[in-house]
């Protein structure tokens, strides 16, 4: 019997190429991010419900929203996997959206590679590495593998911590 909120999910990726790869690996479906390279396996056992959203600002857009059975949620949008940031590490902070997507980390990061090697701009830098570490704790809540980006915002906390700046970017 088909797997109904499998097949949303199905129905969706084929209706927003460019975004997405995908294959199927039994009953399971194995989504791949093409921008970042993130992949997620979406078994169809865990999956409860996947229920299709227009986008508030833009009505003539899509999203799909994965609900599983141990409660994690991840949205799938034309901008690529996207999850609310988790605030479990840093405290809550004044983030002005309600989810996030690798594009936005990679946006925040090379933000945040101009400020740490400005001179006078530690403060900024930290406020960036707080952001950061949010939204990667929440894109690993969602099932997304996140530890080398991890990593490269720890070694810059590392030697903001030391009081030094990082080399210009090129």
């Amino acid at each position: 019997m088909p797997h109904l909120p499998l097949q949303i999910l199905l129905r969706w990726l084929k209706s927003h190429p460019g975004v997405f790869s995908f294959r199927e690996e039994g009953d399971d479906l194995r989504v791949l991010e093409l921008f970042s390279g993130k992949e997620v396996l979406v078994p169809r056992l865990t999956l409860d419900q996947a229920v299709e959203r227009s986008n508030a600002v833009n009505t003539q857009e899509t999203y799909i929203n994965l609900l599983f059975h141990d409660g994690r949620q991840l949205v799938l949008s034309p901008q690529g996997f996207a999850f609310p940031p988790d605030f479990g590490n840093t405290g809550p902070l004044p983030l002005p959206n309600p989810v996030y997507c690798m594009q936005d980390y990679q946006s925040l990061m090379r933000q945040l590679r101009h400020v740490a090697a400005e001179p006078d701009r530690g403060r900024e830098a930290l406020q960036l590495v707080m952001v950061l570490i949010a939204i990667l704790d929440g894109a690993k809540a969602a099932g997304l593998e996140v530890d080398a980006e991890t990593q490269a915002v720890d070694e810059i906390l590392t030697t903001l911590e030391k009081g030094e700046r990082l080399p210009p970017p090129h």
